[in-house]
């Protein structure tokens, strides 16, 4: 039987949401996106999460989930889409991702679907039911007004509204997606966030959480956004050894000014704090961070190798 939630669920239900997903292909939990706090509601507040599965008494054959930002709806992310194994050649996924998509476009708001998938067998799946790959990506998208990504991202910033900044947080869960999706092209690390954009990335919900985690790492992370979330820079901060923090960043080379003034406001921050030095370590072939951090007053100090998902990749580190 299909049934269709709206987090909070009850904790019984969580417990068979894991037991098909840690058997089924998630491995353990470190790999699923949407945790047991999120699935509890902390964040029902600022995030709609709807949960749809087919199931019978205390057993879930298939589910899939999707979450919006409550008070802007235009953009979702779609993930934790399994099946048992018992459970596959019914097409049971296959509904699941149809009514997920046919709700969530019946609200005049929404636009655009984000999923991170690299199973090709599941990409078939969805691209039948009308999802793009976005090139250099394992991230797919499917947009009721059949966009491709570049026309979705032009029609996504053309809004005026005032920039601000703020600290990083749950709002940005999902506009931090088309954000790091912008920049897969511009061969970026960010080492805080272990945001990786060398190789192809299959980033979509997970992302957030990369970015969550720094706050659990005495470290903080930051934006430049406007009231509809729509993020134009990043900027993160990380106390690697006591008293010393390496600041980075993902660079958008449309909102430059943005970022600068983002990577200022940071630096001011760790200023007022008691530190022996401030430095950032940057990919060799980063050019624009490389000179972004050099016009901010970082000067070059060192050059190391570091072992990033298994490529040895020189970076260069600048003290302020």
């Amino acid at each position: 039987m299909l049934k269709t939630y709206t987090i909070p669920i009850a904790s019984k239900k969580i417990s068979n949401l894991y037991d098909l997903w840690i058997n089924n292909g998630f491995e353990n939990e470190n790999n699923i996106d949407i945790n047991k706090i999120l699935l509890s509601g902390s964040e029902k507040i600022i995030n709609s999460i709807k949960l749809y599965t087919f199931e019978e008494i205390n057993f879930i054959k298939s589910s899939a989930i999707i979450i919006f930002n409550n008070t802007n709806s235009y953009i979702s992310g779609l993930g934790e889409v399994c099946t048992s194994i018992e459970s596959r050649g019914n097409g049971y996924a296959n509904l699941l991702c149809k009514k997920i998509v046919d709700d969530y476009f019946s609200n005049p708001r929404s636009e655009v679907i984000f999923l991170g998938t690299v199973n090709p067998v599941a990409k078939k799946i969805y691209e039948s039911l009308g999802w793009k790959t976005i090139s250099n990506s394992n991230v797919l998208f499917n947009s009721k007004s059949n966009y491709d990504f570049d026309k979705f991202l032009s029609e996504y910033h053309k809004s005026n509204l005032p920039k601000s900044i703020s600290n990083g947080n749950m709002k940005f869960r999902i506009s931090i997606i088309p954000f790091v999706l912008s920049l897969r092209s511009n061969k970026q690390i960010e080492l805080n966030a272990k945001i990786n954009l060398i190789n192809t990335s299959s980033g979509c919900l997970g992302l957030y959480n990369k970015y969550a985690s720094i706050t659990d790492k005495n470290g903080e992370w930051f934006c430049m956004s406007d009231s509809e979330n729509r993020l134009f820079s990043t900027v993160s901060y990380l106390e690697t050894i006591k008293k010393n923090f390496r600041v980075d960043c993902l660079i958008d080379p449309q909102n430059l000014t943005s970022t600068y003034e983002l990577i200022q406001f940071v630096i001011e921050k760790i200023q007022s704090k008691n530190i022996n030095n401030i430095y950032v370590e940057i990919f060799i072939m980063d050019k624009l961070k490389l000179k972004l951090f050099s016009e901010l007053g970082f000067s070059e100090k060192s050059h190391s190798i570091k072992k990033i998902d298994g490529d040895e990749l020189e970076f260069i580190k600048l003290v302020l």
